[in-house]
């Protein structure tokens, strides 16, 4: 069990991530698509088959961090590559499955609905962490919401016994976690990053995790990355991303020791 690939990603829509230096000083594949046109909120087809092509000819496939929510519609394409019968385990403040059934284009706020519709190996989708009223009216049966509306709390054995497949990808929005621990550019949920790792540490040592992928990020210019307030910003998301990862290559590292 643990994290069965290897190696960092790290997508470039901007220059966000070109201030948390600590997370560059890891060794990673950078792909750059800031030249990239209508990819933030929803991507045009066009742009999804360049950003495809891009995560095609990458070397590390374990770690993928992504930017900002705006962009989380990536991870869609990441789960395509998978091989086996899977499920999706999703850390958000949002569902992402849409809003109306006419929903056509590709977005932030549609991928989960798009990935259970176009990818026959996803059986099941867990979603943990969503404050707001439309996780609640969720109805599906290959759907489970742990909703953290109130002061909900879920055991990890609870969490472990609604992911029905062995292999597992996980997909991380740090929009699910409280003010207090980062900053995203959506609204936020309550978890905290103790939680987060709790149930992350305990879904890597029993299950096969193919992947994860990480975002929520403030969109930062580099002008504003200068300025003091937006440099707190920048230290407390860089330290969750820190903490998040470490998590992930320990999983790695067990799966070493297991094989």
């Amino acid at each position: 069990m643990g994290l069965l690939n290897k190696g960092i990603t790290i997508m470039n829509f901007d220059e966000t991530y070109f201030a948390q230096q600590a997370l560059q000083h890891y060794p990673h594949d950078n792909i750059n698509v800031q030249q990239l046109q209508h990819v933030s909120l929803y991507c045009e087809e066009d742009s999804l088959k360049e950003i495809n092509s891009f995560l095609q000819k990458r070397q590390h496939r374990g770690i993928t961090f992504i930017g900002s929510g705006n962009y989380h519609y990536v991870t869609y394409l990441l789960l395509k590559d998978m091989k086996k019968p899977f499920s999706l385990v999703l850390f958000d403040n949002h569902p992402d499955i849409g809003q109306n059934k006419g929903d056509r284009m590709l977005s932030c706020g549609t991928w989960v609905s798009y990935a259970l519709s176009n990818i026959p190996l996803l059986k099941n989708v867990i979603i943990i962490g969503p404050t707001g009223s439309e996780a609640s009216r969720i109805q599906s049966p290959r759907i489970n919401v742990f909703s953290f509306k109130g002061n909900q709390v879920y055991s990890t054995a609870s969490i472990l016994s609604a992911i029905p497949t062995d292999r597992v990808y996980i997909s991380i929005d740090k929009d699910v976690l409280n003010p207090n621990e980062v900053q995203t550019n959506w609204d936020q949920g309550v978890m905290t990053i103790n939680t987060l790792l709790s149930y992350l540490k305990s879904i890597l040592q029993f299950k096969k995790v193919e992947g994860v992928d990480i975002c929520g990020e403030e969109k930062l210019s580099p002008l504003q990355a200068i300025l003091p307030n937006y440099q707190s910003i920048i230290h407390k998301n860089e330290k969750a991303n820190l903490k998040i990862l470490n998590s992930c290559l320990k999983g790695y590292e067990a799966q070493l020791k297991g094989a």
